[in-house]
């Protein structure tokens, strides 16, 4: 697949980067994970533990994080998501975490207006003196997408995520970091671009999700943010 190929369907598009919001990991319990909210939806959100709303967990916007939580993982009741204003649990929310685990959970826009979760394990070594890098797709149902990641100017390119479905996400596999990397969308099996992400230097060391979003009502180009893992 030759970039020249992608370059001349490229459709520019601004990319929001979420960044992970301020620690909150406390306490020597084993029993306990690491868990970051992502919401991706157009309602404002409130992730509650115990009850209790923390300064930073509160009215996120699409876009946006929670703090880095530590929660009891045998405790499925230990945290709760509730639209913004309200103190009724949303539905759909069902925890699984493992004790010393390290994950996101994603809050996405799902059929009829309601809001479905996907809860993924940020665990991974990429490798030496590169990034981590997934790709979550969250852009509608019926949607599949290819995802490329090259230097900016290469002249051919192979995807590093393929098909990847609504309310699915890739496997992580390694980025070069250090240097901007271009970072392109398609259709799951065309070679058109629906939307370059741009340039973007990954971290070494560290991990990133990239969220395809739902696009702005009346256009057909979906949205993309980086999370960056606790």
């Amino acid at each position: 697949m030759q970039l020249r190929t992608l370059g001349l369907a490229v459709l520019a598009s601004s990319i929001v980067l979420a960044a992970c919001g301020s620690d909150d990991i406390s306490g020597t319990n084993p029993n306990n994970a690491t868990v970051q909210f992502i919401n991706v939806t157009s309602t404002s959100l409130d992730v509650a533990q115990g009850g209790t709303v923390a300064t930073g967990n509160g009215a996120l916007s699409y876009g946006t994080t929670s703090l880095c939580i530590a929660t009891d993982a045998t405790n499925s009741s230990d945290l709760t998501v509730r639209q913004t204003g309200t103190s009724t649990p949303l539905a759909g929310f069902t925890p699984a975490f493992q004790a010393g685990g390290n994950y996101s959970v994603i809050a996405y826009p799902g059929p009829a207006a309601t809001i479905l979760f996907a809860t993924v394990s940020n665990e991974f070594t990429a490798t030496s003196g590169q990034g981590g890098l997934r790709v979550f797709n969250a852009a509608g149902a019926g949607t599949s997408y290819d995802v490329y990641v090259n230097a900016p100017g290469a002249t051919s390119a192979t995807a590093v995520a393929n098909n990847v479905a609504f309310g699915a996400g890739s496997s992580y596999f390694s980025v070069v970091a250090g240097s901007p990397q271009q970072v392109r969308i398609t259709n799951a099996g065309s070679q058109t671009v629906v939307l370059d992400v741009g340039p973007h230097t990954f971290t070494a060391a560290q991990n990133a999700t990239l969220v395809i979003t739902p696009p702005f009502t009346g256009s057909p180009v979906p949205r993309a943010l980086y999370v960056t893992g606790c």
